[in-house]
C-alpha cells in the first residue's frame, strides 16, 4: 500500500514525530511504501491533504490528537475517498477511545494491514466539518480561554486556569436548540456528539457512535460549578439523563441560537462565536480504519 503519514510534531510532548517515523519504518520493512509529513504550523496538515490527487494513496494515517484529525478531514478534497487511520497521541483522544484504536506504531501498522474500513458519519457546523463533538457554552468558552494562552502541548493541567477563569466570569447564556426542525430544548450547555467519550474522562452521549446515522444532542440546563460536577459524576455511570432538566435528543439537523453570539468548539478546539449555529450530518461518508 501507498501510505501517507501526517504527524503533528508537538503532540504528545514532541513524541508524535518520533512515532510517525517508527510507523513509517515498520511499514516500509513490511513492503509498503510509506512517507511521512510533519506539520509546521496550524493548518499545514489541511493544506497538505488538500493537494492529494485521486488514487495517490491507499491510506492516510494521522499521528496526533483530535485537533489534528479534525484539521485533516477539513482539508480532504470532496472527490477523494481515502480510508483514514489514526495513531492517537493527543490529550483526550475521543475518537481513539470510542474505536479502541491502538496507541503504538506497531499496533497501528497491524491495524492498517488487517483492520476493517467503516463508513463514518461526518458533521458540518457553519461550513466547518467535525467528526467527534461540537459544544456550545462552557466547554467552548474554556477552549477559547485556552487558545489565548496556549503555547505548546496540552495536558489536563492546561485546562485548570481556563476552567477557573470561565467559572469566575459568571457569564452564562441560555441557548435555544431545535433538532430536525420540530423538537425544542433550552439550556446553558449544548453538546452535539458523534462519539460517546467527552473530554476523555466520561460519556455524556452514552448512545452515540460515528456510524449510527444520527447525532446525539445533550442539552444541560445550568453552567454553575456545582451543576458541572454533578453532570460529570453522573456521566461516569451513563446516567446523565436522570438529572432533572437534562434533554437527550437524536437527529441530523441542529440549530442553536441565543440573544448573544454563540461560542462554539469543534473536536476540542475553539471555532468562534456565531449569531446562529447550524449543524447538519452527512451519514456514512468518511472511510475510517478501525479494529
Amino acid at each position: 500500500m501507498n501510505i501517507l503519514i501526517i504527524a503533528n510534531p508537538i503532540a504528545s510532548g514532541g513524541d508524535a514525530g518520533k512515532r510517525a517515523g517508527m510507523l513509517a519504518a515498520i511499514l516500509n520493512r513490511r513492503g509498503h511504501r510509506a512517507q511521512t509529513y510533519l506539520t509546521r504550523f496550524a493548518g499545514d496538515g489541511k493544506q497538505r491533504v488538500s493537494e492529494i490527487c485521486r488514487d495517490a494513496f491507499d491510506r492516510i494515517v494521522v499521528v496526533g490528537g483530535d485537533g489534528t484529525f479534525n484539521e485533516i478531514i477539513n482539508g480532504l478534497p470532496e472527490n477523494i475517498s481515502v480510508p483514514i487511520a489514526q495513531l492517537p497521541t493527543g490529550n483526550a483522544n475521543l475518537l481513539g477511545k470510542d474505536l479502541c484504536l491502538p496507541r503504538t506504531p506497531a499496533g497501528t501498522a497491524d491495524l492498517l494491514e488487517s483492520g476493517r474500513v467503516i463508513m463514518a458519519d461526518l458533521a458540518e457546523m457553519n461550513g466547518m466539518k467535525f467528526i467527534m463533538i461540537a459544544g456550545a457554552g462552557f466547554d467552548a468558552k474554556v477552549t477559547e480561554a485556552l487558545k489565548a494562552v496556549r503555547t505548546g502541548r496540552v495536558s489536563n493541567l492546561s485546562y485548570a486556569l481556563p476552567v477557573l477563569r470561565t467559572l469566575r466570569s459568571g457569564a452564562r447564556t441560555m441557548f435555544h436548540v431545535v433538532v430536525d426542525g420540530c423538537r425544542h430544548a433550552r439550556g446553558e450547555i449544548v453538546l452535539v456528539c458523534n462519539v460517546r467519550s467527552y473530554g476523555g474522562i466520561c460519556e455524556m452521549a452514552f448512545d452515540a457512535g460515528v456510524d449510527t446515522g444520527n447525532l446525539d444532542i445533550v442539552v444541560l440546563p445550568k453552567e454553575t460549578a456545582g451543576s458541572l460536577a454533578w453532570y460529570f459524576f453522573m456521566a461516569r455511570f451513563s446516567r446523565i439523563t436522570r438529572i432533572k432538566g437534562v434533554t437527550y435528543l437524536k437527529g441530523k439537523q441542529v440549530t442553536i441560537t441565543a440573544d448573544t453570539p454563540v461560542p462554539m468548539q469543534l473536536d476540542g478546539d475553539f471555532a468562534g462565536r456565531f449569531p446562529e449555529v447550524r449543524i447538519s450530518l452527512k451519514p456514512n461518508c468518511l472511510p475510517i480504519v478501525a479494529p
